[in-house]
């Protein structure tokens, strides 16, 4: 049996990025319009102007203050009080790729976040292997329904035939906090059973613009629900790109299995558009 399909990186709604974000509380009405409980990540949402469209560029980074720690105004905008910051996750043994950096960026900017794998033969995590991904952590759940949807420029080298760019949301973030304290979403479920809306793209060695719009996104799942974004209640953004699983040898029965590949994934310039 020949057929082969792509894995993606991260398992369900990864929170990754909730390490360095801000916990949430707030007493008011969600932005979608329901009730959601004291202390929902998406209690109180802000909502960002269709004048003020960017995320993140990385060109404020000092090239010296660790990326675990680094965080900056979100599109640069103090005014209004969210903050971002980065990270990065892999399937070596340690959860980390071998690459998670700030590298020179799109036409002439100076930074881009990169993850990459040079060794196809790494020693995997209690995961397997699967690929790597990055991302953006933000302080406050966004309102962002005056847009169309996300853009943002990539390039780099993807086993697999198209990447992944997921839209963490409270709607899919678990009613469980990760952490004592933590921010928690209104997803009546775990990582397994809350899964956020993904959009695939191509990835090629050349800086290309994605746009992806919420009506180009495959739905997300909340506990048997399904969750179409609309630029509300967003919580976080990540890109993964994942290795190609295939059957064993044989009569094609089992467990898919990935194939050991190197890959590469850098994005700058993400904004509403």
């Amino acid at each position: 049996m020949a057929a082969a399909t792509a894995g993606s990186a991260g398992v369900g709604n990864s929170t990754a990025g909730t390490g360095g974000s801000t916990s949430i509380a707030g007493t008011s009405s969600g932005g979608s319009g329901g009730s959601v409980p004291i202390g929902s990540a998406c209690a109180n949402p802000i909502a960002i102007s269709s004048t003020k469209p960017d995320i993140a560029n990385f060109d404020g980074w000092d090239g010296a203050t660790s990326l675990a720690t680094w965080n900056f105004k979100l599109g640069g905008d103090s005014a209004s009080g969210v903050l971002a910051g980065t990270f990065g996750y892999g399937d070596r043994s340690d959860g980390k790729p071998e690459t998670f950096e700030l590298s020179a960026g799109n036409d002439g900017s100076m930074y881009a976040m990169r993850i990459a794998d040079t060794d196809p033969a790494r020693t995997p995590g209690t995961s397997g292997l699967y690929g790597g991904g990055m991302g953006l952590w933000i302080s406050s759940c966004l309102n962002a329904a005056a847009f169309t949807g996300i853009s943002f420029w990539v390039r780099g080298s993807s086993p697999s035939p198209t990447a992944t760019f997921t839209l963490g949301m409270g709607d899919t973030l678990s009613t469980t906090p990760t952490t004592a304290g933590g921010p928690f979403g209104t997803c009546p479920g775990d990582s397994v059973t809350c899964v956020s809306p993904t959009f695939a793209f191509p990835v090629t060695d050349t800086w290309t613009q994605i746009k992806a719009p919420w009506s180009g996104f495959k739905a997300g799942d909340a506990a048997g629900t399904p969750v179409t974004p609309d630029g509300k209640n967003i919580t976080q953004v990540q890109w993964g790109v994942g290795l190609v699983f295939e059957p064993p040898p044989g009569d094609g029965g089992g467990t898919y299995v990935a194939v050991p590949a190197a890959y590469e994934l850098a994005v700058d310039d993400v904004a509403f558009y």
